[in-house]
């Protein structure tokens, strides 16, 4: 008599099944009152980032191309700062796009987890009906999809040392957890919707070497490729469910050999929301900038010293700094974005780092120029995971005085105030918007939970549309 055979032992969930199954499940009601808050004030500064960055010619570039077919001239999701409306995965590219056109938006997480996840969630506005608990909580599930991703990939330095733009490479996991959210998706479809946009995610760094406006796209892409993961399960389209751990073509394997730390991506899950890993920018450049801005304002404010009081500052890195933020050669504004010697600069002669100092360029403002000359960025530094250069400041009677900030201005551990958010996000509303229409958007923002259908939000963020109470 042959032996009976039983079903085959149940596998242990896997890394995207363990995601999937927590957000999955998730309530409004189980997230904390501190990561709400959050929510809503990455949102409001996402908005901002994107309004502003709505006339770009990186901009211009994403809608023509996106607007190519006849039936992509027509959809239901809003264009930010704009008229135009398109089909809901065109507009998440778009919208991407301009969230980072001007490095405003928020860092940290995969990167940059606002400029991916908000526009998939404001995407998906225009194709049903969504309560402003239900966009609070797509974007939780979204940054810390985004997030852990990195974190199980070994983390930002180690992953990007490797080529890889996180924003694009992560950022759609986190994109497809926002819209998974959105549609309700069931664990095993969220889990595939997670498996499929794992199978085409990118992003390089080869536009640091010229310039070139695939940067500002990387988010955009991001958004696209995660809101079209979560259709395409909710389809019925299955995904790998090893996708982050498997040993051959895996993302762990491929996107991050020899450096992944997958514990990490679960570590916490449920309990901790990585939407805390994400901070705020106060300058329009890189983060890698921030905290030698911070301290060459910091010396300035103490010494009184002015831009004609210094003679020199050296930039204490190492090999990552000097490679990334080297550069004398500014053409473009991605140059000035990315090129310390360019905004310690034009920063110490403006007293600020703001949009305005980055573009146009100052490069031909004699004291940008002196000073551009005598600032050095050298490789004599080991500097841990997470922290950034000291800055050196030599002053005209001879003073050498070196800062080193841990946290510059708008990181999780140093966060930007409620007034200091406003500000930023009335300077970059009100020029496009107008004042009144900034504030509605503000107090719609901070209302968030108590929206019942998040189109109110959405055609706020449109020139010239109705407005909330208008007759």
């Amino acid at each position: 008599m042959a032996e009976k055979v039983g079903p085959a032992p149940a596998r242990p969930r896997t890394q995207v099944e363990e995601l999937a199954r927590f957000w999955a499940r998730a309530r409004y009601e189980d997230m904390s009152r501190d990561a709400v808050a959050k929510a809503k004030r990455f949102l409001l500064d996402t908005l901002a980032a994107a309004v502003a960055g709505a006339r770009t010619e990186v901009v211009e570039a994403a809608l023509k191309a996106a607007q190519s077919g006849a039936e992509a001239k027509s959809g239901s999701a809003v264009v930010m700062g704009r008229s135009e409306t398109l089909p809901s995965a065109q507009a998440a590219m778009v919208n991407g796009t301009m969230a980072h056109a001007y490095e405003l938006d928020d860092f940290g997480g995969c990167g940059h987890s606002g400029a991916v996840v908000v526009p998939a969630v404001m995407a998906m506005v225009g194709r049903e009906r969504v309560t402003g608990r239900e966009a609070i909580l797509a974007i939780l599930a979204g940054y810390d999809l985004a997030a852990r991703t990195l974190e199980g990939a070994g983390g930002y330095r180690r992953h990007n040392d490797l080529g890889w733009h996180s924003t694009g490479t992560c950022g759609s996991f986190g994109a497809a957890a926002a819209v998974a959210r959105l549609l309700k998706l069931d664990e095993e479809r969220f889990a595939d919707a997670l498996g499929i946009a794992g199978t085409f995610t990118g992003g390089i760094w080869a536009y640091l070497a010229d310039g070139a406006m695939t940067k500002r796209f990387h988010p955009g892409k991001a958004s696209e490729n995660g809101l079209s993961a979560a259709l395409l399960a909710q389809s019925g389209m299955t995904g790998p469910r090893f996708v982050l751990e498997a040993e051959w073509g895996g993302f762990y394997s491929t996107y991050a050999p020899k450096v992944s730390e997958p514990a990490l991506a679960l570590a916490g899950l449920g309990k901790e929301f990585r939407i805390d890993r994400s901070g705020m920018k106060p300058y329009s450049c890189c983060r890698g900038l921030h905290a030698c801005l911070d301290a060459l304002f910091q010396v300035m404010a103490e010494t009184g010293a002015g831009a004609a009081d210094i003679t020199g500052m050296v930039v204490h890195g190492n090999a990552q700094v000097v490679r990334q933020f080297d550069r004398m050669k500014i053409g473009t504004l991605l140059d000035a974005q990315f090129s310390m010697q360019y905004a310690l600069a034009s920063a110490a002669v403006a007293g600020r780092a703001t949009l305005d100092r980055f573009w146009p360029l100052r490069t031909e403002e004699p004291e940008v120029k002196r000073l551009m000359g005598v600032i050095k960025v050298v490789d004599d530094r080991v500097i841990p995971m997470g922290t950034y250069p000291p800055l050196e400041v030599v002053l005209r009677d001879g003073r050498r005085i070196e800062r080193f900030i841990p946290f510059a201005k708008g990181a999780p551990e140093n966060p930007l105030t409620d007034r200091e958010l406003h500000d930023k996000v009335t300077s970059l509303l009100t020029p496009a918007l107008g004042g009144q229409r900034c504030r509605e958007i503000v107090a719609c923002v901070q209302n968030l939970e108590k929206l019942s259908d998040m189109r109110d939000l959405t055609k706020l963020l449109v020139p010239g549309a109705q407005a909330l109470g208008a007759a």
